[in-house]
């Protein structure tokens, strides 16, 4: 990504019209629309084919025009009031989300058009007010983009966070994190987020401020601001020096989200964001570890770092030290800036919030105590962490008088004694405090070791003792098992035995006795059965005393020969029982 001031004329532009800012649109399938904003308080969106003149395709404005007066190069910050002075784009929506519910992945991608998916305009004014333009204005209709605003900032303030704003970024993360630059140095870092009113009468309400031909919408969304850092615009030497102002342009970083560079008068800067990992790390958590998530933690606050530096505090106001270019080179990341004095400076840049780091496997600890303990080394880079940065110093060709030089000489020299040498003083106790430990600690280990080893040997000698005597259980145990096995036979081989005659006699009495009881379960059938006929023969005497039933001859003949059956099988069957019984003996 390379980042240099050019001109090209569009043929256009009014001759007081100056271009605030411009950026590709990140939704162009071609990578060929241009998005211009312009002072007018105008956006215009162009076609830049290669080889062609740029095609206007569609404008529109985001505020009321600004009074004609005379072209400045650099305006007032006092007199940017409503003026748009910047815009970038925030995370891409759909302009359809029902189309999703209901729907897996594979079903919402081929439901999902192109033309569908619109990326919001986030709009900076110079009084702090931010915009948003809802469209996808790559889109071929005729409907101007809806503009929102402005949105609301949490916790309010009575200035609305600074009246000088400069430049504003989107980080692309989930919700989108809002950089907002101030002329002064400062820079507010915010959240993108659904806004709850509390009173629901105003929702969705539409007022035009500027008359008929410019209106805002009511916003959805509002700013959540949750730091603001301060950036040193040059050297300065004491805090009574007259501090700098200037715009500051501000750059993300493609290969790492949690960062980002600031470009101004007076250098370089780079700010590291550890909301960004924070809000990764909470967006992925898996649904099986939902109990043990956290919401980010404000607790590590961004830093930043001043990497180039091209004013001091004796360079003159009206003297321009502007950053003419800006890129970087990925993989390695290298810096390279073109200075105002025309040179080019490369400079790596190493972030030390974010090396890579070694994932140790984790210790074993119960639910009720868990290990909360810093790492030495972590507790070293904290100690190390010092408020100010040492940048390279580029101030052009104007040379320094001796007393300037000698001045900066003794201001680096109490810088680092104040913030370097203490710090590196402290960390060396430390170190050597931590040494002093694990060498006590490598010894009592030692001391532990040889114990170790003295119970080894014990355990090693009380091992074959046990082993020796388990040998000696083991052959008595199967001594004994064989005698068992003897006596057993022994007592088999001389046990009484009975003759043929008296098996056959005990077989036919286990016959006859089971014959006997089946006899008796039958016998008690035919009583019940023949209760059940009394009881019967009872009803139906009653039932004839009741009522005459008539039977044919058959019918009576058949009655008669089943009783008469009945009875004969009765008697035959007592017959059998009464010869069992005296067979038997009973």
């Amino acid at each position: 990504m390379f980042v240099c001031e050019a001109s090209h004329c569009f043929g256009d532009f009014g001759a007081t019209t100056e271009i605030r800012k411009a950026r590709w649109h990140p939704g162009s399938t071609d990578d060929s629309h241009l998005l211009v904003l312009t002072s007018e308080n105008i956006f215009r969106l162009y076609e830049c084919e290669i080889n062609r003149t740029p095609k206007l395709i569609k404008s529109w404005k985001v505020g009321r025009s600004p009074m004609s007066g005379s072209p400045s190069k650099i305006p007032n910050f006092a007199s940017l009031g409503d003026t748009a002075v910047d815009f970038d784009f925030a995370t891409p929506t759909l302009r359809r989300p029902e189309l999703l519910v209901g729907k897996n992945i594979n079903e919402a991608k081929n439901a999902i058009d192109w033309n569908q998916i619109e990326w919001p305009i986030l709009v900076l004014r110079g009084n702090g007010e931010v915009l948003i333009v809802r469209d996808n204005v790559l889109y071929d209709n005729y409907d101007k983009p809806v503009v929102y605003g402005s949105l609301s900032m949490y916790p309010p303030t009575d200035d609305n966070y600074g009246i000088d704003s400069c430049s504003i970024m989107c980080i692309q993360t989930t919700p989108p994190i809002v950089v907002i630059a101030m002329c002064n140095g400062r820079i507010y870092h915010a959240i993108l987020l659904k806004e709850t009113l509390e009173d629901e009468e105003n929702d969705k309400k539409t007022w035009s401020q500027y008359g008929s031909t410019y209106s805002l919408h009511t916003p959805e969304d509002a700013l959540y601001i949750y730091e603001c850092i301060e950036m040193e615009l040059g050297l300065f030497f004491t805090d009574n020096d007259k501090k700098y102002n200037c715009p500051i342009h501000v750059h993300n970083d493609k290969g790492n989200k949690s960062r980002y560079f600031c470009s101004h008068n007076a250098g370089i800067h780079m700010v590291s964001l550890p909301m960004v990992s924070q809000l990764d790390d909470y967006i992925n958590i898996t649904n099986d570890k939902i109990e043990e998530s956290f919401l980010p933690s404000l607790s590590n606050q961004s830093s930043s770092q001043y990497l180039i530096c091209t004013r001091t505090k004796h360079t003159g106001k009206d003297e321009a030290t502007p950053i003419l270019g800006f890129g970087l080179i990925q993989e390695p990341c290298v810096l390279i800036a073109l200075l105002h004095t025309g040179d080019v400076v490369d400079l790596s840049v190493i972030d030390l919030h974010y090396l890579p780091r070694i994932e140790l496997p984790e210790p074993i600890v119960t639910s009720t105590k868990k290990v909360s303990k810093e790492p030495f080394d972590v507790y070293i880079k904290n100690l190390l962490k010092h408020e100010t940065s040492q940048p390279i110093t580029k101030l052009g060709n104007r040379s320094m008088t001796l007393r300037e030089c000698v001045e900066l000489l003794f201001h680096v020299t109490q810088i680092f004694r104040r913030q370097h040498f203490i710090r590196h003083d402290k960390a060396r106790e430390e170190i050597g405090k931590k040494l002093r430990t694990l060498k006590a600690l490598k010894t009592h280990l030692l001391k532990e070791l040889d114990i170790l080893m003295e119970t080894k040997k014990e355990l090693q000698q009380t091992a074959g003792r046990l082993a020796e005597r388990y040998e000696d259980i083991k052959d008595k145990q199967e001594e004994l098992a064989r005698r068992a096995e003897e006596v057993l036979r022994l007592v088999n081989y001389k046990e009484p035995s009975m003759s043929a005659v008296e098996r056959e006699e005990a077989e036919e009495l286990r016959r006859m006795k089971d014959k006997i009881q089946d006899l008796k379960v039958r016998l008690e059938q035919l009583k019940k059965r023949a209760a059940q006929q009394t009881t019967f023969m009872e009803n139906t005497e009653i039932v004839e005393k009741q009522k005459e039933i008539l039977f044919s001859k058959n019918q009576e003949e058949a009655i008669k020969e089943n009783l008469t059956q009945m009875t004969k099988d009765i008697k035959n069957m007592v017959v059998q029982v009464k010869k069992l019984e005296d067979e038997v003996g009973i």
